[in-house]
């Protein structure tokens, strides 16, 4: 579980552009590539979920 949540932030913070060189390093070390891509793939497309739905509702709403 605690891989999951360090992939997870290590994806996040690659979104959002911060990233300390430590944190960098360690993660390198310890994630595999495809982990990575994977959880890049499902947070860019929960990503466009929620604009979509944000959108949406929006719409509805005007």
């Amino acid at each position: 579980m605690a891989g999951l949540v360090k992939n997870v932030v290590t994806v996040l913070s690659a979104f959002v552009g911060i990233r300390r060189k430590g944190d960098h390093d360690e993660a390198a070390a310890s994630l595999t590539p495809l982990q990575v891509i994977v959880t890049g793939v499902v947070a860019a497309a929960l990503f466009v979920i929620a604009v979509i739905l944000g959108v949406r509702i929006l719409i509805s709403i005007a």
